[in-house]
């Protein structure tokens, strides 16, 4: 599998990037993939020791033009997870990073594909998991944007198809924190939460996308339990 990342706009036109902000994001994307990739192998979310995952996954080109690089996923020798293996086939791999990259970019999407909600119906909290897992990194591949590129499109380039698009209305999404006090009611799925500091994702049905959440310091029993009532189920 042939995964295209293309830097368009400003330097990038003239085969140019700003050597620290492009390898940084560069660094972001690529690990963002490899998490991804990862599990679909293992069926885990790895969030470290990248130099011995089991599965190939290289950088094979430098395109000349506009900044561009090739990237090769080779699953040959991978001992892809019985639950996982059957959507390996149907290209799990660009659903799980278009959903992944959506979700953490605040990119609405219409319909996610039947392996992305099968996915969710036997594996509940994975792919919430990988969102947290990957946000860092995704912060990260924005680097470069309006700092020598305007855009980033990540391809599938066996399948010519688009996984994603990072331009500055994403980076502003991924970088910005708005704080609305006023107290409102809504209906959240929590896809995870860390009870040691009190972070977590909840899932807004209406929107349709995963968002971070903080709980204030004095929070009550009651309201921690129903957070983990709902990851439970």
């Amino acid at each position: 599998m042939l995964l295209d990342v293309k830097f368009e706009g400003n330097l990038a036109d003239l085969h140019k990037l700003p050597a620290y902000d492009g390898t940084q994001s560069l660094v972001g994307i690529t690990r963002t993939i490899l998490i991804v990739a990862n599990y679909i192998v293992e069926g885990k979310v790895r969030r470290r020791e990248f130099g011995n995952v089991p599965l190939t996954f290289n950088l094979i080109a430098q395109k000349p033009g506009s900044f561009e690089s090739l990237y090769e996923v080779d699953w040959q020798a991978a001992a892809i997870v019985g639950a996982l293996g059957a959507g390996v086939a149907g290209n799990l791999l660009t659903d799980l990073l278009k959903a992944i990259y959506s979700r953490a970019t605040g990119v609405a999407v219409a319909d996610e594909p039947e392996n992305i909600r099968a996915l969710e119906a036997t594996r509940g909290g994975d792919v919430a998991a990988l969102v947290d897992a990957v946000e860092p990194s995704i912060r990260l591949g924005h680097n470069v944007i309006n700092h020598g590129a305007i855009t980033i499109n990540i391809n599938n380039v066996t399948e010519r198809m688009q996984i994603a698009n990072l331009n500055p209305g994403t980076k502003r999404y991924v970088w910005e924190s708005v704080i609305n006090n006023e107290i409102r009611t809504k209906l959240f799925s929590i896809g995870s939460f860390n009870a040691n500091n009190g972070t977590g994702r909840a899932f807004d049905l209406e929107e349709g996308r995963s968002i971070a959440f903080e709980l204030e310091k004095d929070v009550d029993r009651e309201s921690v339990n129903a957070l983990l009532v709902s990851i439970n189920s």
